[in-house]
Protein backbone atom coordinates (compact mmCIF):
# COMPACT_ATOMS: atom_id res chain seq x y z
CA UNK A 1 0.00 0.00 0.00
CA UNK A 2 2.82 2.37 0.91
CA UNK A 3 4.60 1.60 -2.36
CA UNK A 4 1.42 2.41 -4.31
CA UNK A 5 1.00 5.74 -2.50
CA UNK A 6 4.66 6.55 -3.13
CA UNK A 7 4.26 5.77 -6.84
CA UNK A 8 1.13 7.90 -7.15
CA UNK A 9 2.87 10.75 -5.34
CA UNK A 10 5.84 10.50 -7.76
CA UNK A 11 3.45 10.56 -10.73
CA UNK A 12 1.69 13.65 -9.37
CA UNK A 13 5.03 15.40 -8.85
CA UNK A 14 6.13 14.35 -12.34
CA UNK A 15 2.89 15.69 -13.85
CA UNK A 16 3.33 19.02 -12.07
CA UNK A 17 6.94 19.26 -13.29
CA UNK A 18 5.82 18.49 -16.86
CA UNK A 19 3.10 21.17 -16.57
CA UNK A 20 5.67 23.67 -15.28
CA UNK A 21 8.13 22.85 -18.09
CA UNK A 22 5.33 22.99 -20.68
CA UNK A 23 4.28 26.41 -19.33
CA UNK A 24 7.80 27.78 -19.72
CA UNK A 25 8.26 26.41 -23.24
CA UNK A 26 4.77 27.57 -24.30
CA UNK A 27 5.37 31.06 -22.91
CA UNK A 28 8.61 31.28 -24.90
CA UNK A 29 6.81 30.03 -28.03
CA UNK A 30 3.97 32.56 -27.57
CA UNK A 31 6.46 35.40 -27.31
CA UNK A 32 8.38 34.36 -30.42
CA UNK A 33 5.60 32.94 -32.64
CA UNK A 34 2.17 34.03 -31.35
CA UNK A 35 -1.00 32.81 -33.03
CA UNK A 36 -4.41 34.53 -33.06
CA UNK A 37 -6.33 31.50 -31.82
CA UNK A 38 -4.76 30.80 -28.43
CA UNK A 39 -6.80 27.74 -27.46
CA UNK A 40 -6.11 25.73 -30.62
CA UNK A 41 -2.52 26.85 -30.68
CA UNK A 42 -1.97 25.61 -27.13
CA UNK A 43 -3.69 22.28 -27.80
CA UNK A 44 -1.65 21.64 -30.98
CA UNK A 45 1.50 22.71 -29.19
CA UNK A 46 0.67 20.28 -26.38
CA UNK A 47 0.16 17.40 -28.82
CA UNK A 48 3.48 18.22 -30.47
CA UNK A 49 5.38 18.46 -27.18
CA UNK A 50 3.84 15.30 -25.74
CA UNK A 51 4.59 13.44 -28.98
CA UNK A 52 8.23 14.50 -28.68
CA UNK A 53 8.27 13.40 -25.04
CA UNK A 54 6.69 10.06 -25.95
CA UNK A 55 9.20 9.46 -28.78
CA UNK A 56 12.05 10.48 -26.49
CA UNK A 57 10.92 7.97 -23.87
CA UNK A 58 10.61 5.23 -26.52
CA UNK A 59 14.05 5.95 -27.96
CA UNK A 60 16.23 6.39 -24.90
CA UNK A 61 16.78 4.62 -21.63
CA UNK A 62 16.51 7.20 -18.89
CA UNK A 63 16.07 7.15 -15.16
CA UNK A 64 12.43 7.33 -13.99
CA UNK A 65 11.23 6.26 -17.45
CA UNK A 66 8.36 4.25 -15.98
CA UNK A 67 7.13 7.12 -13.76
CA UNK A 68 7.34 9.61 -16.65
CA UNK A 69 5.58 7.18 -19.02
CA UNK A 70 2.74 6.67 -16.57
CA UNK A 71 2.53 10.43 -16.07
CA UNK A 72 2.09 11.35 -19.75
CA UNK A 73 -1.70 11.02 -19.91
CA UNK A 74 -2.39 12.76 -16.56
CA UNK A 75 0.12 15.46 -17.56
CA UNK A 76 -1.60 15.97 -20.89
CA UNK A 77 -4.97 16.28 -19.14
CA UNK A 78 -3.48 18.72 -16.64
CA UNK A 79 -1.96 20.80 -19.45
CA UNK A 80 -5.30 20.78 -21.30
CA UNK A 81 -7.08 21.96 -18.16
CA UNK A 82 -4.46 24.68 -17.76
CA UNK A 83 -4.91 25.69 -21.44
CA UNK A 84 -8.66 25.99 -21.05
CA UNK A 85 -8.46 28.03 -17.86
CA UNK A 86 -5.39 30.26 -17.97
CA UNK A 87 -4.19 31.38 -21.44
CA UNK A 88 -7.63 31.12 -23.04
CA UNK A 89 -9.42 33.02 -20.27
CA UNK A 90 -6.72 35.69 -20.14
CA UNK A 91 -7.02 36.07 -23.92
CA UNK A 92 -10.78 36.58 -24.03
CA UNK A 93 -12.25 37.18 -20.61
CA UNK A 94 -14.73 39.96 -19.95
CA UNK A 95 -13.91 39.69 -16.25
CA UNK A 96 -10.21 40.26 -16.90
CA UNK A 97 -11.06 43.39 -18.94
CA UNK A 98 -13.28 44.71 -16.14
CA UNK A 99 -10.59 44.04 -13.53
CA UNK A 100 -8.01 45.77 -15.74
CA UNK A 101 -10.27 48.84 -16.03
CA UNK A 102 -10.66 49.02 -12.26
CA UNK A 103 -6.93 48.58 -11.70
CA UNK A 104 -6.14 51.38 -14.16
CA UNK A 105 -8.63 53.78 -12.56
CA UNK A 106 -7.18 56.15 -9.99
CA UNK A 107 -10.37 56.11 -7.94
CA UNK A 108 -13.73 54.35 -7.76
CA UNK A 109 -15.66 54.37 -11.03
CA UNK A 110 -19.27 53.85 -12.01
CA UNK A 111 -20.77 51.19 -14.24
CA UNK A 112 -21.00 53.65 -17.17
CA UNK A 113 -17.24 54.18 -17.09
CA UNK A 114 -16.63 50.43 -16.92
CA UNK A 115 -19.02 49.80 -19.84
CA UNK A 116 -17.39 52.49 -21.99
CA UNK A 117 -13.92 51.24 -21.13
CA UNK A 118 -14.94 47.66 -21.93
CA UNK A 119 -16.41 48.67 -25.30
CA UNK A 120 -13.33 50.71 -26.16
CA UNK A 121 -10.74 48.15 -25.08
CA UNK A 122 -12.37 44.79 -25.74
CA UNK A 123 -14.62 45.51 -28.69
CA UNK A 124 -12.89 48.36 -30.54
CA UNK A 125 -9.16 48.38 -29.69
CA UNK A 126 -8.73 44.62 -29.48
CA UNK A 127 -11.24 43.90 -32.26
CA UNK A 128 -12.75 41.04 -30.26
CA UNK A 129 -15.66 40.37 -32.60
CA UNK A 130 -13.48 39.98 -35.69
CA UNK A 131 -11.04 37.76 -33.79
CA UNK A 132 -13.87 35.53 -32.56
CA UNK A 133 -15.35 35.36 -36.07
CA UNK A 134 -11.96 34.17 -37.39
CA UNK A 135 -11.92 31.51 -34.68
CA UNK A 136 -15.43 30.37 -35.58
CA UNK A 137 -14.55 30.26 -39.28
CA UNK A 138 -11.47 28.16 -38.40
CA UNK A 139 -13.76 25.89 -36.31
CA UNK A 140 -16.14 25.46 -39.22
CA UNK A 141 -19.04 27.01 -37.31
CA UNK A 142 -19.27 30.16 -39.45
CA UNK A 143 -18.79 30.99 -43.13
CA UNK A 144 -18.08 34.36 -44.72
CA UNK A 145 -19.48 35.23 -48.14
CA UNK A 146 -18.07 37.50 -50.86
CA UNK A 147 -19.93 40.50 -49.38
CA UNK A 148 -18.19 40.10 -45.99
CA UNK A 149 -21.36 38.76 -44.41
CA UNK A 150 -21.35 35.88 -41.97
CA UNK A 151 -23.67 32.92 -41.43
CA UNK A 152 -23.77 29.78 -39.31
CA UNK A 153 -22.90 26.49 -40.95
CA UNK A 154 -24.84 23.32 -40.10
CA UNK A 155 -22.10 22.52 -37.63
CA UNK A 156 -22.47 26.00 -36.12
CA UNK A 157 -26.23 25.51 -35.78
CA UNK A 158 -25.64 22.17 -34.08
CA UNK A 159 -23.05 23.68 -31.70
CA UNK A 160 -25.32 26.58 -30.74
CA UNK A 161 -28.21 24.16 -30.13
CA UNK A 162 -25.98 22.03 -27.88
CA UNK A 163 -24.77 25.14 -26.00
CA UNK A 164 -28.35 26.33 -25.53
CA UNK A 165 -29.40 22.96 -24.13
CA UNK A 166 -26.38 22.93 -21.81
CA UNK A 167 -27.33 26.37 -20.47
CA UNK A 168 -30.73 24.94 -19.53
CA UNK A 169 -29.29 21.73 -18.07
CA UNK A 170 -26.81 23.65 -15.88
CA UNK A 171 -29.19 26.55 -15.19
CA UNK A 172 -26.88 29.16 -16.76
CA UNK A 173 -27.61 32.48 -18.44
CA UNK A 174 -28.68 31.54 -21.96
CA UNK A 175 -29.02 35.07 -23.34
CA UNK A 176 -25.63 34.83 -25.07
CA UNK A 177 -26.84 31.88 -27.15
CA UNK A 178 -30.61 32.44 -27.34
CA UNK A 179 -30.84 35.98 -28.75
Amino acid sequence: MLIMISTIFKQIICSIIILFLWSIVYAIKRNIFPNDIVFYESILFSFFLFLILFLFLKSFEIRFKKIISYSILPSFLLVTLFNATVPTILDRSVSITVLGTLKKSESSVGIDHINKSFQQIYVINENAVEIRLKEQIANGNVVQNDFDEYALTRKGEFITDVMLHLTYIYNLNNSYVDQ
